[in-house]
């Protein structure tokens, strides 16, 4: 082995997941380098290599099709393993113990990541439902997205989306802090500051990790986003799933896709029914035409899931609901010291100190129990506060 060659493995040793070969990291980010090479198109050569022994790995078997690093890239792919170390990014190839077995079931026939790159808690096997939609997201959508969220991660399982605004991002808020956790799929490389207000120091992605939570990619870190590797993470999205639902999306949504790949996958998809007058549920509507579940509350999702209701969604229907006990008590303050005036759910966020997605499920929830009402001008309760006529 030259010594260029031993320091760029060196490199990928810094970086690669336990039980991960650094050496196949770098034949593997050497083939990616090439003019017009892909992770895909790698794929495809293992899938259509001669049969070799069935007892070598798929990572193995990836390295191999890869070939042996060319000596003018093995400096650029040092770079690479820098770039990833420096951001604290973890990676591991399809097979790999590190590697969703999930993911990777079925590969190389399946378009499983060749190669998957995570920030914070390295990805796992756990229960876990994708909550995908609209990034120009109605209020309805975004708040029934965080009250799903929040109550699937309560009950333990992962929250899995793509990191947009919308939809994608009420989801992740809602379930930063609840046991089941969330996992972010990018749609471009780990060094890219896409989509800007959340990948921004302090943004919803240092949240995430913060939280426990994930970060992950199959792309290289400087990989800038473009309409195809949004498609393309709609996938892995799927794959890390067991349960895919829709919540909000227009006719040619990319929800669709996730919701596509679920069902190529035997994984379940459910759609929340919308407004029939709105361009955002036509992606759901669709769906339910199609065969897929309805979504009407958190109870379907974990029925679907397998996972205990929580505590919240365990209450009785008939017995009348505190709305001290059903609101955070600082929301409750706020609104009561508003009464009958609304306020808008931005003042009220800031006044509370709650993040966007635990107010927005709390809101939900206390609109579904009626205890709330909901208006252009912002929200108020539904009868006056204690003490008052």
């Amino acid at each position: 082995m030259t010594g260029a060659r031993n320091d760029a493995v060196g490199a990928f040793a810094t970086v690669a997941a336990e039980g991960t070969d650094p050496a196949d990291v770098l034949a593997v980010v050497c083939w990616a380098l090439r003019p017009r090479h892909s992770f895909d198109a790698l794929r495809r050569q293992a899938r259509d290599r001669e049969p070799t022994d069935p007892d070598t790995s798929p990572s193995r078997a990836v390295a191999a099709a890869a070939g042996g690093p060319a000596t003018d890239l093995l400096a650029p792919a040092a770079d690479v393993a820098a770039v990833w170390r420096r951001l604290g990014v973890r990676v591991a190839l399809v097979g790999d113990p590190a590697y969703p077995r999930r993911l990777a079931d079925g590969w190389p026939h399946t378009d499983a990541p060749t190669l998957l790159a995570w920030r914070g808690t390295p990805p796992g096997d756990g229960p876990a439902v994708a909550i995908v939609g609209a990034r120009r997201a109605s209020g309805y959508g975004s708040g029934v997205a965080a009250w799903l969220a929040e109550a699937a991660a309560r009950a333990g399982a992962r929250v899995v989306s793509g990191g947009a605004t919308g939809v994608d991002a009420a989801a992740h808020e809602a379930s930063l802090e609840e046991p089941g956790g969330t996992t972010v799929v990018l749609g471009c490389g780990h060094a890219v500051d896409y989509p800007r207000p959340h990948a921004r120091p302090g943004g919803l992605f240092d949240r995430v990790v913060d939280h426990g939570g994930t970060i992950v990619a199959e792309l290289l870190p400087h990989q800038a986003v473009h309409p195809g590797t949004v498609r393309a993470r709609n996938r892995i999205v799927a794959g890390l799933a067991d349960v895919v639902v829709v919540v909000e999306g227009g006719e040619h949504s990319g929800a669709l896709l996730t919701a596509s790949a679920a069902a190529d996958l035997g994984r379940g998809v459910l759609a929340v029914p919308g407004d029939v007058r709105a361009g955002g549920s036509a992606a759901p509507h669709r769906l339910l035409g199609e065969g897929a579940a309805p979504c009407t509350s958190p109870a379907d999702l974990l029925q679907c899931l397998g996972a205990e209701r929580p505590h919240v969604e365990d209450r009785d229907a008939a017995a009348p609901v505190d709305p001290v006990s059903m609101l955070p008590a600082a929301v409750h303050d706020v609104l009561a010291r508003s009464w009958p005036r609304p306020v808008r759910v931005d003042v009220l966020a800031d006044r509370c100190g709650l993040a966007p997605g635990r107010l927005l499920a709390a809101l939900t929830r206390a609109r579904v129990a009626g205890l709330v009402a909901e208006s252009a001008d912002g929200v108020r309760l539904r009868r006056p506060p204690a003490g008052d006529v």
